[in-house]
């Protein structure tokens, strides 16, 4: 098993508050007992995600990135269910599955994506448009590069589950299929309303981190403090 390590580039959060806020929001209105921040956001109605928006730039960098990171825990079974429909249209289906997709918040201003639980039938990924299409530009008098990758292969695919480890990572690292998996998950984000910028990815051996469980919690207290310190900025500043 792998797993894809995704650097993110740039995030709008303003773009990505308009398109999630609206969702999360809905989820709100379906709960039996919705807490005082929560009640607070549904009063807003309409004027909710205009407010937000003015309020991301009042944020810290760690907040904003926070709350990414806890948009992905608490949306993890949509995140993945895109990602893997993604998948299913670049490679065919069930070609490549992902269990679980994970955001980091790293140090300074710098977020990661784990894409972990990576199950790739390589059988089938050799059959796959989007490799043989990576294949074809290989060149070669009569096809005979594209006809010796696709032989290495095959027997790859004869070899003991290292090795097939090994060329999977091999090929899915390759500068002709690796764009094609950025775009994947570039589409899959912009889908479920989170407007990020992928910038590179690499592709390790093993399953990678576990995502945590859903909480019903709610926004974590870090968060609504950091929320709070914003509004307060937010407000000091208009009342100038």
């Amino acid at each position: 098993m792998i797993h894809i390590a995704v650097q993110i580039e740039r995030i709008d959060y303003e773009k990505s508050v308009e398109k999630l806020l609206p969702q999360i929001t809905a989820e709100f209105s379906a709960k039996k007992s919705p807490d005082a921040l929560e009640q607070f956001v549904l009063r807003l109605g309409e004027d909710a995600v205009p407010v937000a928006k003015k309020l991301v730039r009042y944020m810290e960098d760690g907040v904003r990135d926070g709350l990414v990171v806890w948009m992905a825990e608490s949306r993890q079974e949509q995140i993945v269910r895109t990602v893997n429909q993604h998948l299913d249209e670049l490679f065919g289906a069930s070609v490549m599955k992902v269990g679980a997709v994970i955001a980091e918040d790293r140090p300074g201003t710098r977020l990661a994506l784990h894409v972990s639980r990576v199950e790739i039938d390589y059988a089938a990924l050799m059959k796959s448009p989007a490799v043989g299409s990576a294949l074809d530009q290989l060149g070669g008098n009569g096809g005979l590069l594209k006809g010796a990758a696709m032989f290495a292969l095959q027997m790859a695919s004869k070899a003991s589950p290292d090795t097939l480890e090994k060329q999977g990572i091999a090929l899915l690292s390759s500068d002709r299929v690796k764009p094609k998996i950025l775009s994947a998950l570039s589409g899959a984000f912009e889908k479920i309303g989170l407007a990020a910028s992928v910038a590179d990815l690499s592709v390790e051996a093993g399953a990678g981190p576990e995502a945590k469980a859903a909480q019903d919690a709610g926004l974590p207290a870090e968060l609504k403090s950091g929320l709070m310190d914003a509004a307060a900025a937010f407000l000091r500043e208009k009342s100038k």
